[in-house]
């Protein structure tokens, strides 16, 4: 399981808890919710108007609401991506678009069969993220589609391999729903840092 970079902020470290209990809670409520609950998605409140719309950058309230409410989603994105990695690979497409794309180490994967095929080809693995930095992308650049860049780098060790520095970057965009936001990865890169390790 990974862990976040010691030097956080008290207010980073509160938040991370207060997700961690707030999920703890909710699967340990009835023996029926969990046998229905995953962690397979990234669930936010509805966006506020005016990120939901075509004027994303339309005031800096808006802006700032709208980089906050990207900033959590980023944060529980990389902790359900990395824990399904490590513990329950098969359900990881999940979290991927039906078209996405993922460049591995420079070979292009593409399409959730393609996907799924990838990753059961993996060993098993353990992440350990050191790093993680968000923000979003305009909508000029998108049409009009609510997209956030997630920037990871940490460790992982696949078994019978030494361990590697790598670097992950996702593009995450919002589909809406009437009561929330799921945030699905349309685009994922990932590189080992070679060069780094020892």
């Amino acid at each position: 399981m990974r862990k976040f970079r010691s030097n956080w902020s008290q207010g980073d470290r509160e938040r991370y808890h207060e997700r961690r209990d707030y999920y703890q809670e909710k699967a340990h409520t009835t023996h029926s919710s969990r046998v229905r609950w995953t962690r397979e998605e990234v669930v936010t409140p509805l966006l506020p108007k005016h990120a939901a719309t075509s004027s994303l950058m339309a005031t800096s309230v808006d802006f700032k609401t709208y980089v906050d409410q990207a900033c959590r989603a980023a944060e529980e994105f990389v902790n359900i991506y990395y824990e399904t990695m490590d513990k329950r690979r098969r359900a990881l497409t999940r979290l991927y678009l039906d078209k996405a794309t993922l460049i591995w180490n420079g070979n292009v994967v593409s399409g959730l069969d393609a996907l799924n095929n990838f990753f059961d080809t993996l060993p098993s693995s353990e992440f350990q993220v050191n790093m993680l930095d968000c923000q979003p992308v305009h909508e000029q650049a998108t049409q009009s589609q609510t997209t956030v860049l997630v920037v990871t780098s940490g460790t992982v060790k696949f078994d019978g391999n030494k361990q590697h520095y790598f670097n992950q970057n996702f593009l995450l965009t919002a589909q809406s729903t009437p009561n929330n936001t799921v945030w699905k990865i349309a685009s994922d890169c990932f590189r080992f840092q070679d060069w780094a390790s020892s």
